[in-house]
């Protein structure tokens, strides 16, 4: 059992002149041994090791991507939102505002399917500590997601409910000391299989490689972009580069600039203060442009309008919000 998966070591780790990736098929087959438990820690270890130090490719991301989706419950598949995004990084900087679009979104007849994960001693705000203070209680199992959803119109599923054996890997970053290609695949898991889901990543060119393995299923638009400390939020104070996959292309659309001048970190990152905003009774320098960027950016996405028509909309959407009651 454990002898074809050091073929797969060998095979990346044999150094820059006798190494080479795995094909989409061979990334399938090691992905689904190590998620099946399949391999010794050491094994396990040393293959998303060895896989961090030269990055995945495209190809077997896909491979990877392929396996983990195959491994899903089917029971799972019969959430049917319309969107799926997953809120895999946490926040550490701002608080996590673009969960106050997600509820303009839900409140306005769109269903949307969050999941996420955390890591232990991380220091960062992840959207499952959030979402219970802003009326979305925590659900564990299927049924429960499915009756949320019906009566919310969205939900939030743990990764550990979702995927555990991914969620361990996901975890493992309190051994390695490093994040591994689990949080990739973690974001283009789209569990349910959605029509339309967003990818929030963080550092330089991994939107192009989620572009990359986006185009591989012609039947999900994607929306993937930079977002603030990865998570899917746009940031209004720079101009973000959408990248919108559809059929299996992908295209580049423009965020602007929305917001006057820069916001200082949050030092508190207390949730309360995005329930007063969402009221109305508080502004927030940061929150609000994020807010309506992010939005907008979704609408784009689901609507297939431009920007200028998508950001008019999320003004107005985000105007005629029920201040008296809860986001969720």
């Amino acid at each position: 059992m454990l002898q074809p998966f050091s073929e797969y070591i060998k095979i990346i780790g044999k150094g820059q002149k006798g190494g080479r990736s795995l094909t989409r098929d061979e990334a399938y087959h090691a992905m689904k041994m190590v998620l099946a438990n399949e391999v010794t820690g050491d094994q396990r270890g040393a293959f998303l090791m060895l896989l961090r130090t030269r990055e995945e490719t495209p190809e077997e991301v896909i491979g990877f991507v392929d396996a983990c989706r195959e491994l899903i419950e089917p029971e799972v598949k019969t959430l049917t939102p319309t969107l799926d995004i997953g809120c895999y990084a946490g926040k550490r900087r701002q608080l996590p505002w673009y969960l106050l679009a997600v509820a303009v979104l839900a409140n306005n007849g769109y269903s949307v399917m969050l999941h996420g994960a955390h890591e232990p001693g991380s220091g960062r705000l992840y959207a499952s500590i959030a979402l219970p203070q802003l009326g979305l209680p925590e659900v564990s199992s299927i049924a429960d997601a499915k009756q949320q959803l019906m009566d919310k119109g969205v939900t939030y599923l743990d990764l550990s409910s979702l995927l555990p054996a991914l969620d361990t890997i996901i975890k493992l970053r309190e051994v390695f000391g490093l994040r591994s290609c689990a949080n990739t695949l973690a974001r283009l898991l789209n569990p349910t299989a959605a029509q339309f889901c967003v990818q929030g990543v963080y550092h330089m060119h991994l939107d192009h490689k989620h572009c990359r393995v986006n185009e591989n299923y012609p039947s999900i638009d994607a929306l993937c972009f930079r977002g603030d400390g990865g998570d899917p939020e746009v940031n209004g104070e720079r101009e973000t580069e959408l990248f919108i996959t559809r059929n299996g292309e992908t295209e580049e659309v423009i965020m602007p600039v929305v917001a006057d001048k820069w916001a200082l970190k949050d030092k508190d990152m207390n949730v309360n203060d995005m329930l007063d905003v969402w009221a109305g009774n508080a502004n927030s320098l940061y929150g609000e442009q994020a807010i309506l960027s992010t939005l907008a950016s979704y609408l784009v996405l689901l609507q297939k309008c431009d920007v200028a028509d998508a950001l008019s909309q999320a003004r107005q959407l985000w105007a005629q919000r029920d201040k008296s009651a809860t986001p969720f």
